[in-house]
This record gives structure tokens, sequence and C-alpha cells, in this order.
């Protein structure tokens, strides 16, 4: 039996020609959806951010909905091809298809539910500095499946949604006053309440410093080479939240030592240093036999 290869041609190119406009209108529909869900996550997120003035909820709220608009847009397509049945059934089968999705997508199922938690729970906020697993970074974003940090590196840290909800999560800027803390070591000799009071002058002249809690200084540890201060004062990371070199206070930790270290200089306070006694024991045997 011969295969008419030319009347089989002509039937596809009349079918197609026939769904030729169905194919593009459902094109553009799609198209017109997919401008609709974006131009709905820009203008209808900022307004709610506006409102609400809580950039979370809102970039949330913008994200699953752009989503929706989407999907609309996939199952309008559809039906404009003539699949409005299988659209149909996709709706009718929403409940079982969930389930089967569930299990095969149950990773992105868990980062979504948790980001609708930290939405509405809101352990951070955007800006806000936290650390998750040993990542530590200002919050850029939270979408649907991640959130976005940015650690003092300038690196881009993607976290999944799910490890911190599980994790402990630490927020360093939840009311802005975090303590600071080092250790000076001075001679034996030298005086510890003349040391202590020359340090707490300086840290209460330091404008960066906070007052309220009151700076203080602390014998640490006394030991044979070493008089340990332990020195403690707050200040306020909120001033410098948008600056990732100095948002845990490294840099003003840093000038107060620097700063304090000069000061004990000045006034003769010394560095310890440790003495080593080095003792000869002369050799008995030896001394005999250069007697003989």
């Amino acid at each position: 039996m011969k295969i008419d290869f030319t009347k089989i041609f002509n039937h596809f190119y009349v079918d197609v020609a026939t769904l030729l406009p169905n194919i593009l209108t459902s094109i553009i529909v799609f198209i017109l959806f997919v401008i609709a869900g974006k131009l709905f996550f820009k203008i209808i997120g900022n307004r709610i951010q506006k409102k609400w003035k809580d950039s979370i909820i809102s970039s949330f709220i913008a994200q699953a909905a752009k989503w929706v608009i989407y999907i609309f847009g996939v199952i309008t397509a559809l039906s404009i091809l003539g699949f409005g049945g299988i659209a149909g059934s996709l709706m009718a089968g929403a409940g079982v298809s969930a389930i089967v999705f569930g299990f095969a997508f149950k990773d992105i199922g868990e980062n979504f539910l948790s980001g609708i938690i930290l939405a509405l729970k809101r352990p951070f906020e955007i800006g806000d500095i936290i650390e998750v697993d040993g990542y530590k970074g200002n919050v850029k974003d939270l979408d649907l499946r991640t959130t976005h940090l940015r650690n003092v590196e300038g690196k881009d840290i993607y976290i999944p949604n799910s490890a911190i909800i599980k994790s402990t999560l630490i927020n360093y800027t939840k009311d802005g006053n975090l303590r600071i803390n080092f250790i000076i070591g001075i001679a034996p000799e030298c005086s510890i309440d003349q040391t202590r009071d020359l340090i707490l002058k300086y840290l209460a002249s330091n404008k960066q410093i906070l007052k309220d809690p009151r700076p203080n200084v602390l014998v640490k540890d006394l030991g044979e080479f070493t008089v340990d201060l332990q020195v403690l004062f707050w200040v306020d990371i909120l001033v410098n939240k948008d600056l990732p070199d100095v948002y845990l206070g490294h840099s003003i930790r840093s000038k107060a030592i620097t700063d304090i270290k000069d000061i004990l200089d000045k006034n003769n306070i010394e560095m310890p240093s440790q003495v080593l006694e080095h003792k000869m024991y002369r050799d008995k045997t030896l001394q005999v036999n250069s007697s003989n």
C-alpha cells in the first residue's frame, strides 16, 4: 500500500493554518498576562509597602500574586487553543495534583510555606543583619523560595527559607544595641584603678559608644605575668546599618583598642612581658674529674 505523503502534508498544513489564529492569540494573551503580572508586582507591591510600611509582606504578596496571574495566563492560553478540557481537568484534579506535586517538589513546597511563615512572623526586616548557620549579612530580599543576604565581602548568599525556619537565627539589629568587648593586659606592677579610670574616661568621651548601658572595665584574670582587664561597652549599629564594613562595630572596636593603647602608653601603663629565669647547674661529676 502506497502512502500519499502529499495528502498527509496538505491535511497537516490545513490544520495548522486553521489553528494559526488561535495559536497567535494564545501567545499574545499569555504575553499580556506575563506583562500584567510584572506590572502588578511593581505597582501593587509598592502601594502595599507604602500603605503597610512592611517591605517583606509587600514583596511576598506581590510575588505570590504575580505567579497566580502567570498560572491564569497559562490556563487561558490553553483554553484559546482548544485545550479547555485539559485546563478544566487540571483545575478539577488540583487535589490529586497537589499530592503528586507535593511529593515531587517537597523542598520547593517546604520553602514556599516557610517563606509565608517568615513573612507573617517577621523575625527580621529587609536591611536587618542576621546570621543563620554561620552565614551572616544584610537581608536584601525575601522571595517565595530563598532569603537573599549580602555579607561584608560583597558576596550574595541565598539561604532556603526552610533552613531559616529550622535553624537558630541571630538578628543583630532587632533593637540596634550590640555589646562589644576585648581584653587588655597590663603589667602586674601597674595600678589597676588608674588603668580602669583612664579607660572609662576615654569610653565616656567617645561619641560612638553609648552612655546607657554604661561601659565597664572588669578584672578578668590575674596571672603571673599579666593582669587582664575586660573592656565592655555598647554601640548602636543601626546608625551604620548600611555600611557593611562597620556593621558589627568592628571599626569602632579597632579604634577603641588603638586609642586605649596610646592613652596607656602616654601614662606609663606598660603591657605585660614574660620573664624567663634561666638557671645554670654545674655538673658535680665534671668538678670531681677536674680536681683529680
